[in-house]
């Protein structure tokens, strides 16, 4: 019985780290392109407080906590320990599902996003070269998708075709763009 605490108590970290890097917002599958999705508050992408990953890490965690470390240090009746796990869960539950629907949610709504700035960081290749002060055109992917849009050096530099670049901001439909070069002598 002390192996099944141990699992729940193990898989709820996993749960609750996979929870911190991946977010616990639903995806919603959009029709726009990523450069053309706006960033206003979308009900449908707002996560359950109720039901969600970090939650549910919460409640194996409890009861993989409390059932395994009452397991080793009491001498009590299984049904005893069980119940202890199970209300030591559902209390972490709660307590998680409390966190997100009262700090978590009402924060992500407040949040105003620079749309420009919505793809910065993103890795692209010029297509069609930029001449200085002038537009190119450039490809990213993103989702298992390929986009274009139009190109211009974030310096005013001209930008050979096939180079690799990344991408700024994002104005009046202008990817403004630097050579990956430069960005990695940076880091």
């Amino acid at each position: 019985m002390t192996a099944l605490y141990l699992a729940f108590l193990v898989g709820g970290l996993v749960l609750g780290v996979y929870a911190m890097l991946y977010g616990t917002e639903r995806r919603v599958a959009s029709p726009l392109a990523p450069h053309e999705r706006r960033s206003e508050h979308d009900p449908a992408a707002e996560p359950s407080a109720l039901l969600n990953r970090a939650s549910v890490a919460a409640l194996a965690f409890g009861v993989g906590l409390a059932g395994s470390l009452a397991m080793r240090y009491a001498q009590w009746h299984w049904g005893v320990v069980l119940l202890l796990a199970l209300l030591s869960g559902g209390a972490a539950y709660m307590l998680q599902a409390a966190l997100i629907a009262r700090w978590a949610i009402p924060s992500a709504r407040r949040d105003a996003v620079d749309e420009r700035f919505l793809l910065q960081g993103t890795l692209a290749k010029v297509v069609d070269a930029a001449p200085a002060e002038g537009l190119g055109r450039l490809v990213y992917a993103l989702d298992g998708r390929e986009f274009t849009l139009p190109v211009r050096a974030l310096d005013g530099r001209a930008l050979t075709a096939g180079l690799e670049v990344v991408i700024d901001r994002i104005e009046a439909g202008i990817a403004w763009a630097e050579p990956w070069a430069l960005v990695e002598q940076r880091l």
